[in-house]
């Protein structure tokens, strides 16, 4: 992809889940302000709970959004590629050996030095609980010597360090605390005073920051699960900055109060078609899904055409996908009312719905009310009844426990498929046998050793080829249907200066001001 074109669509790599993330170094003191100033800013817009430990998946992360921790690695905003941060390099020794070089001038923010051993633990601590990172690296052993960390692999990771730039993979004080849930001792620009029993929280500025002085005195944060309160809080002023639905962009476009900057992350919305649950068991059912729902009309009536409808996993620019190789069907109404015809699916009492062998077909859709899934949902459920199917929408609280438990036919989803500059983070985690989010338990033996072969390749063109070929024997299965790659967004004040957004680097709140 042009570099012209990446940066129309992403200023950089975003955690996970949906907030502004920035670079990490600079040459001269660009976070200075002409006087004190302070941040308020969202410490949380998903459904993980209250806490910041880092052995919760998707909860650590938080640290670093907040400015606390920070990882050994960064991707760079706009190529991509692999950059040093708390390791100043590495070295792949064999096939399974990894020497990381710790950085030698930085502490943490309560004094202690950051040596390999304190990385060691931090590590260690969080792949304990996390087993998405413990498969992703599959470690064998850690070893620390001074500033050397040493790690082995149980098979080879080609790409082990792009692994550590993700944001679950913060680097903390064990030794600093012994309550995570209420947050870390980390190497960031600023240190955490305290968070109430509402999530929020109160940090000042680490004065001994190792890079420069931060900008901002004092960060407040608020902790706000729904996605239009984050809209409400930023037309309020309550908030300087924050990630916003689509929904909401229309709200701050065009207003000289606020600076508005789309990227894209790669994240895919889509659905898992559970061939373990009731009536979509039927394969004849799964196939005729494939050709139910009208995307384009998704993206435009639910979107605001803001992305873009899609028949692969990931985004055109990745390389990762070729339509002339491994896409899904197009929509095709007629198509899925033949195939069901064809297959002994007839409405006999003449209401509308199908029946298949003398029961009524319903199917279960399971949401969750971010990303504006439940209006999704909504007119997934019309584009069901178009082709004589009825549904009934349950919008979750907590939506893996629901995925996992597998009460379901249809469970929205959406994922960050790109945050390590790579498919390895999506594929691996949601097809392999097995893995921490393959809920509906599919299994393929050529999609387990591609994944397998993928996580041993170095060369990006031989990667890019092996997550083609997979994508085959994936949509070949007919137990998902990929629908839409939604742009993110960031609305921030506009007298605001160096907010910007990113993929996987977000460690740039030091550099905020007014």
């Amino acid at each position: 992809m042009k570099k012209s074109i990446r940066k129309v669509f992403i200023s950089a790599l975003c955690l996970f889940l949906c907030l502004a993330s920035l670079t990490g170094c600079a040459s001269k003191k660009t976070g200075e302000s002409n006087k004190p100033f302070e941040l308020t800013i969202v410490s949380s817009n998903n459904t993980h709970g209250i806490t910041l430990d880092p052995a919760i998946d998707y909860c650590g992360s938080r640290n670093g959004v907040i400015g606390v921790a920070e990882t050994l690695f960064i991707l760079d905003n706009e190529t991509l590629e692999l950059q040093g941060f708390l390791a100043k390099d590495y070295q792949q020794v064999d096939a399974n050996t990894w020497v990381i070089n710790i950085r030698d001038d930085v502490n943490f923010s309560n004094g202690n030095k950051l040596t390999a051993e304190a990385v060691k633990k931090s590590i260690e601590y969080t792949l304990a609980g996390i087993d998405r990172l413990a498969t992703l690296l599959n470690v064998k052993s850690i070893e620390a010597d001074s500033q050397t960390l040493t790690i082995k692999t149980n098979s080879t990771v080609a790409i082990l360090p792009r692994i550590l730039t993700d944001a679950g993979m913060i680097i903390f004080d064990t030794e600093g605390t012994d309550n995570y849930e209420k947050g870390v001792i980390g190497t960031g620009p600023y240190i955490l005073e305290s968070m109430d029993d509402e999530g929020n929280c109160e940090l000042v500025r680490n004065d001994k920051y190792w890079q420069e002085t931060p900008a901002a005195e004092k960060i407040h944060t608020k902790f706000i699960a729904d996605n239009d309160a984050i809209t409400t809080a930023l037309q309020s002023g309550e908030l300087d900055y924050a990630n916003v639905p689509v929904s909401g962009v229309s709200l701050f476009e065009n207003n000289a109060d606020y600076q508005v900057t789309p990227y894209d992350t790669g994240r895919v919305y889509f659905l898992y078609i559970n061939p373990g649950y009731t009536f979509t068991q039927d394969a004849a059912l799964r196939e005729a899904l494939q050709y139910a729902f009208d995307r384009e009309s998704y993206v435009d009536g639910i979107y605001d055409g803001r992305g873009k409808a899609t028949t692969t996993i990931f985004p055109e620019w990745s390389g990762y996908s070729d339509t002339s190789v491994a896409a899904q069907p197009e929509y095709n109404i007629e198509t899925a009312k033949k195939i069901l015809q064809d297959t002994g699916y007839v409405d006999t009492n003449n209401d509308g719905f199908l029946e298949k062998d003398g029961k009524k077909v319903t199917l279960a859709i399971t949401c969750y009310p971010n990303n504006s899934f439940k209006e999704l949902s909504e007119a997934i459920q019309a584009s069901l009844k178009e082709i004589g199917i009825d549904s009934q929408i349950t919008v979750s609280e907590s939506i893996v426990a629901d995925l996992q438990e597998g009460n379901y036919n249809l469970g929205t989803y959406g994922y960050t498929t790109l945050n390590l500059g790579d498919c390895y983070n999506f594929l691996e985690p949601v097809f392999h046998t097995d893995a921490s989010s393959n809920f509906i338990k599919f299994s393929d033996t050529k999609v387990d050793e591609l994944i397998n072969q993928l996580s041993a390749e170095p060369d990006t063109t031989k990667r890019k080829q092996l997550a083609i070929e997979m994508q085959k024997n994936i949509f070949e299965s007919n137990n998902y249907v990929f629908l839409l790659h939604i742009n993110s967004y960031t609305v921030a004040r506009a007298d605001l200066k160096n907010v910007e957004t990113g993929i996987g680097n977000s460690f740039y709140l030091w550099k905020v001001t007014k």
